[in-house]
C-alpha cells in the first residue's frame, strides 16, 4: 500500500499522527515501517514517522509486504466485485480457503495468488462444503481496516425439519469440542454466539432458512441449527448425510461493508448455486 499527500495538507501533525489518524494505520504497521528503510521519504530522501512536513513537502510513504507467499496456481474464479484494494469471489463449494495440513495446494489462496500477483488476505472465510461469498484484502492496510469494521453477512440454508418459532435469534455459548479437537460444540463456557432467522419454506420435513450471523464463530451456523434439533442438511459433522444436496447445504448470499478507501456503502449478492437452487425447486420453495 502507498500514500502520497503534500505537507501542511493535514495541519502540523508527524508522518506517523497522520497516518494513524488519518489513514487507520495500526501499531504493528507503523512500527514496520519503522523498521523499513526507503518506507517513508519526504521529497525523495529517507524521513522519521516523528517528522511534521513543511507546507509543499511531497510525503511519500509505502507499506512494506510481510504476508509469506503461497503457490500461484490457475484455478477458475467467479469475481462478484474487484478493485484495487480488495476482491469478492462467489466461492463454490469443494474449495477450500486456505492452505492447510490435507489441502496444501488447490486453494482459494492459490488462486487469488495468481489472480492478484501477490498474496491476498482473505478477511472472511468458508468451510470446503460451503459456498458464496468470501471477501479478500490485496494489502495490510485494507486487511486491517476490513478487520476491525462490521461486515453484513447472510445465508441461506436447507435444513431437515422445522424451526419453532419459525424466527428469532439463537444464542448459544460455543467452544472447542473437548472431545473432539476439529469440532466446535454448544458450550455454557464458550464465548457467546448470537443467530438471527428467518424460515422462508417448510415442506416435506425440510425448511429454507435465512440466517444472519451476529458474531462470528467457527462453525456458528451450522452448531446453532443442529442444537435445536434442524441440522443444516447432509452436513457431515453436526448432521445427518441425507443426499439431498450432497454437500452441507449452506450458502453465503449477501455480504454488505463500507470500502475502507472509497466510503462507498457496499451490497453484494451471489445467487443460489445450481445443486442448492434444484433442492429448494424440489421442496415447492422459491429460491430467495
Amino acid at each position: 500500500m502507498r500514500w502520497q499527500w503534500v505537507g501542511g495538507s493535514y495541519g502540523p501533525k508527524t508522518i506517523g499522527e497522520i497516518l494513524r489518524d488519518r489513514w487507520g494505520c495500526s501499531r504493528r504497521q507503523l512500527n514496520s515501517l519503522k523498521k523499513t528503510p526507503g518506507s517513508v521519504t519526504v521529497n525523495g530522501v529517507n524521513a522519521y514517522l516523528g517528522y511534521v512536513p513543511a507546507a509543499g513537502d511531497l510525503v511519500c510513504v509505502t507499506l512494506p509486504e510481510r504476508l509469506s507467499p503461497v503457490p500461484a496456481e490457475n484455478i477458475p474464479l467467479d469475481i462478484v466485485c474487484e478493485d484495487s484494494h480488495l476482491v469478492v469471489i462467489d466461492k463454490p463449494s469443494g474449495l477450500v480457503c486456505h492452505p492447510t495440513r490435507g489441502y496444501k495446494s488447490g486453494t482459494l489462496a492459490n488462486a487469488l495468488a495468481a489472480h492478484c500477483r501477490l498474496p491476498a488476505r482473505l478477511v472472511t472465510r468458508l468451510d470446503r462444503e460451503t459456498s458464496g461469498l468470501v471477501l479478500a484484502a490485496k494489502n495490510a492496510w485494507i486487511h486491517h481496516r476490513l478487520a476491525g469494521m462490521a461486515l453484513h453477512k447472510e445465508y441461506v440454508a436447507i435444513v431437515t425439519g422445522v424451526l419453532q418459532p419459525a424466527s428469532g435469534i439463537i444464542s448459544l455459548p460455543l467452544g472447542r469440542d473437548r472431545g473432539r479437537p476439529t469440532r466446535r460444540a454448544v458450550d455454557p463456557r464458550g464465548k457467546q454466539a448470537l443467530t438471527r432467522y428467518q424460515t422462508e419454506a417448510a415442506q416435506a420435513g425440510l425448511s429454507l432458512v435465512r440466517l444472519w450471523p451476529i458474531t462470528g464463530r467457527t462453525h456458528q451456523i451450522r452448531l446453532h441449527l443442529a442444537h435445536l434439533g434442524c441440522p443444516v442438511a447432509d452436513d457431515y459433522f453436526y448432521g445427518n448425510l441425507t443426499g439431498i444436496v450432497g454437500r452441507t447445504a449452506l450458502h453465503a448470499s449477501r455480504l454488505g461493508f463500507t470500502h475502507p478507501a472509497t466510503g462507498k456503502q457496499l451490497e453484494l449478492f451471489a445467487p443460489l448455486p445450481p445443486d442448492m437452487a434444484k433442492a429448494v425447486k424440489d421442496m415447492g420453495g422459491e429460491t430467495p
